[in-house]
């Protein structure tokens, strides 16, 4: 695609308490000005948003209609993207309507592929509240919802018309939601290089559990360096899929274990722990690099085992088998080998990385 046909990524914007005087100045930008407001909302960010956002809309002139969004990955599906659909034509969104979704990843996901879907495509803006939307699920265009077959294999590019996260929302988050999101910090940053890598490890672990200077900073480092890589490449053609470090391993450890036992940015932190194994076992990267991202990723208290049983080697090759980025059963893997430099290893074998899964786990491969 050349840069020309590349759509308009609108850059996030970060505040901190002034979601309301933020959002509304969005709002009154758009052009043409939306018909209605359908502002889509997670239950557990209404406490704290949903007053400023509907005062917002009141701010812009805007009509607005009010609708509840599921709660918990295991609700991100093809049915409650459907529910929220015709909720939408019930409730009289048409063409020039906007689909405003405040929330986590999992409302993110699920607004913007409704979006992306009802009467071929609405407009859908975003204001997350969680810290892994802020550094990276509500950013970027990716929209998708979850198969039984696996993770995000329904999905559509549909980027928001703006991004508006405000820090002072991330005050409510429970333990949880903290180590979420650090794992995609933690990602973002071996992407980015040293520096971002050694902010990270200077701060204090309690700083990175609060919205402090230096989890704002790492959050919009974060978001900076995921808009750069996506305005290089909207579409994943090449550059983009160095996003998925991390996610490949990831994803099929978390459709394995459910929802409830690994949530996503716990996943994701496991992934690194294997493609570091793997890229340290290869001579890609240094042992050093290895130790060091994991000492960082238990600074930050994200899981170094798997919460269980780990699946047979054969359930999951399976799963990776099934990865939406696999092509004729091969995987792209992206390996770690230094900060800031990362390799794309193309066509590897989901028996191996099935294998690769259980060495750095701290299981023997075992066929079931």
């Amino acid at each position: 695609m050349s840069a020309a046909e590349s759509p308009e990524l609108a850059q996030p914007v970060f505040v901190n308490g002034g979601l309301r005087p933020a959002l509304a100045r969005a709002l009154r930008g758009l052009r043409p000005a939306p018909s209605r407001v359908f502002l889509v909302v997670d239950p557990a960010a209404a406490r704290l948003a949903l007053a400023p956002a509907q005062g917002a809309v009141r701010d812009a002139g805007l009509s607005l209609t009010v609708l509840r969004a599921p709660r918990g990955e295991g609700r991100k599906s093809l049915t409650s993207a459907g529910a929220l659909a015709r909720a939408l034509v019930r409730s009289g969104a048409d063409r020039r309507s906007l689909v405003l979704a405040v929330g986590g990843g999992v409302t993110s996901d699920l607004a913007g592929f409704s979006a992306a879907v009802t009467l071929r495509g609405l407009r859908w803006a975003v204001c997350p509240t969680t810290l892994l939307a802020m550094a990276d699920a509500a950013l970027g265009g990716k929209t998708a919802v979850n198969l039984p077959e696996g993770k995000n294999l329904a999905g559509a590019f549909h980027f928001p018309s703006f991004v508006i996260a405000d820090a002072a929302l991330l005050r409510s988050l429970p333990a949880r939601e903290w180590s979420c999101g650090l794992g995609e910090v933690v990602k973002s940053a071996m992407l980015d290089g040293e520096s971002a890598l050694r902010r990270l490890e200077r701060a204090p672990p309690a700083a990175l559990r609060r919205p402090s200077p230096a989890l704002l900073a790492a959050a919009r480092a974060a978001a900076e360096l995921k808009m750069r890589v996506v305005r290089a490449d909207p579409f994943e053609g090449g550059e983009r899929a160095l996003l998925n470090l991390g996610h490949t391993f990831g994803h099929a450890l978390e459709t394995a274990a459910g929802p409830r036992r690994l949530a996503h940015g716990e996943a994701v932190a496991l992934g690194l722990r294997c493609a570091l194994s793997l890229a340290a076992r290869t001579g890609l990267a240094a042992p050093d690099y290895e130790r060091r991202i994991g000492a960082l990723l238990d600074r930050c208290g994200l899981p170094a085992r798997y919460p269980g049983r780990l699946p047979g080697a054969a359930r999951l090759e399976a799963l990776l088998a099934r990865d939406k980025k696999a092509r004729s059963r091969r995987l792209d893997l992206v390996l770690p080998v230094a900060p800031g430099r990362n390799v794309i290893a193309q066509g590897a074998d989901p028996a191996d990385v099935a294998a690769e899964i259980h060495r750095a786990l701290g299981a023997a491969p075992a066929r079931r």
